[in-house]
């Protein structure tokens, strides 16, 4: 009865938008990042039309305003073998569903209040559920912010709170939105954006999960500091930006020992869209010391390109490669094992860590109709040292390095499908089998790993 009536409850702006039939109606754009969502243009009041507009904007006083929205996503999963058949794994059908309700009060035209709360619940699972897949109930985002506008489109803004962080393509800082809970951070920001550029400083603590209610905590044990700056390039490459960031983390409470420790990770990043090209590079260098007194020295190099050709269709082909040092040498006094710190996982389901993983191959798809898409991906995966093992995106060791000889983990194919039937409501359904390779053969007990879901997306 609960689930029926949040269903109809997310379906119930989408049908006050089906019968607003004002010309004027504005087109709903949501964005990765809730926070970043500007709906100042519906003080108009000619525009707030429809339940959905109206919520979006909800005058206080002059200048004031409070914005409410709202995400549910129920999906119905298909587990086998997540660990490739060692240890305790979830097998068969299981359900899950989260929710998510945010405000965000502007009190003045350069203050604001934002706070959400989220619920991720989880059934049908044959062992106890991660943490990342069921915590009822937790306060998700709680911040408060103040801008200074700099004059010509400038600004800067002081932000402070518990909050979610998102850079780039998410290879170092992560929402964690594939999973059934997000993640956020317990942090200070501050940001400028002059012209052409974006540079700013993040600093805090890591929001701990924790099964119950409104009881997820800072995580003391994992504290980070980051600067970073940005550039659009001009004219040259109009559509192009390039990015350094910086990460310094003090973790003491990783899943696997070998993750903890002090370390500097330094980012460089080029990407964008130049014509039918779409591409992203993106070179990670890793420094520190871990607690058995190892010196770090890691890294990671990847990128995700293709070319969207014109036919109707918009077919596109590319490639993506994710390849992340391991350790070579156990013995001796340095380690190799590349930490991905907040990374979002390789694919939907986090079955492999990107720590001594390379992972190559293609991806193409195509948009049979303006409302749906569908896409491919298949990557080869190996080792890139077979001093060092492979671990779960969690950071739990999955096989030892001396399980086998070979550096060839598997095949990945995955396929999945989108389709956006109006701006509130998106259907999807995806698909994973990796196979498993010599490698895994090596090691015993090894199987095929399959995952597959479908899914809603309800949003407003």
């Amino acid at each position: 009865m609960k689930r029926a009536f949040l269903c109809i409850l997310a379906l119930f702006p989408l049908l006050t938008y089906a019968q607003d039939t004002i010309k004027k109606r504005p087109t709903p754009k949501f964005l990765p990042l809730n926070y970043e969502e500007d709906y100042q243009y519906l003080s108009d009041k000619q525009l707030r039309t429809g339940l959905w507009a109206k919520l979006k904007y909800i005058p206080l006083w002059k200048n004031g305003y409070i914005t409410i929205g709202a995400e549910i996503r129920p999906r119905g999963e298909y587990r086998e073998h997540l660990k490739y058949g060692k240890g305790n794994e979830d097998q068969g059908f299981d359900w899950q569903q989260r929710s998510r309700l945010w405000a965000d009060i502007h009190i003045l035209p350069n203050l604001r209040v934002f706070g959400e709360v989220q619920s991720g619940t989880t059934y049908e699972l044959d062992y106890n559920p991660s943490l990342a897949d069921y915590n009822p109930g937790e306060l998700h985002q709680a911040f408060a912010e103040y801008t200074l506008h700099l004059g010509k489109g400038n600004k800067m803004y002081f932000r402070a709170g518990r909050q979610e962080i998102l850079f780039n393509k998410a290879r170092l800082f992560d929402v964690r939105q594939p999973p059934n809970n997000r993640h956020s951070f317990d942090a200070g920001r501050i940001n400028v954006k002059a012209g052409d550029w974006n540079f700013g400083v993040i600093g805090g603590e890591e929001v701990q999960d924790k099964a119950g209610y409104f009881n997820d905590p800072s995580n003391k044990n994992l504290k980070f500091g980051s600067a970073y700056v940005s550039r659009t390039l001009g004219k040259a490459l109009p559509h192009s930006t390039v990015e350094l960031l910086y990460i310094y983390v003090d973790k003491k409470s990783a899943a696997n020992n070998l993750y903890n420790g002090t370390k500097s990770t330094l980012s460089a990043r080029i990407g964008g869209v130049e014509g039918g090209w779409n591409y992203d590079l993106e070179l990670v260098g890793q420094r520190g010391e871990n607690v058995a007194g190892q010196n770090i020295h890691a890294w990671y190099v990847a990128t995700e390109s293709w070319y969207t050709f014109k036919p109707k269709w918009k077919p596109f082909v590319g490639t993506r490669i994710d390849i992340a040092s391991g350790d070579k040498d156990s013995t001796d006094k340095k380690s190799n094992s590349y930490d991905y710190l907040w990374s979002k996982g390789m694919s939907w389901i986090s079955d492999l860590g990107y720590t001594n993983i390379a992972a190559v191959g293609p991806v193409f798809g195509c948009k049979p109709t303006r409302k749906l898409s569908v896409d491919f991906t298949v990557q080869e995966l190996w080792r890139t040292s077979t001093e060092d093992g492979i671990y779960a995106m969690s950071g739990v060791q999955l096989r030892r390095a001396d399980a086998g000889t070979s550096s060839v983990i598997g095949t990945r194919c995955v396929a999945k499908a989108e389709y956006q039937l109006n701006p509130f409501l998106m259907f999807g359904a995806y698909v994973n089998e990796t196979f498993k390779g010599k490698y895994l053969e090596q090691a015993g007990s090894s199987q095929n790993m399959v995952y597959a879901h479908f899914y809603s997306v309800f949003r407003f």
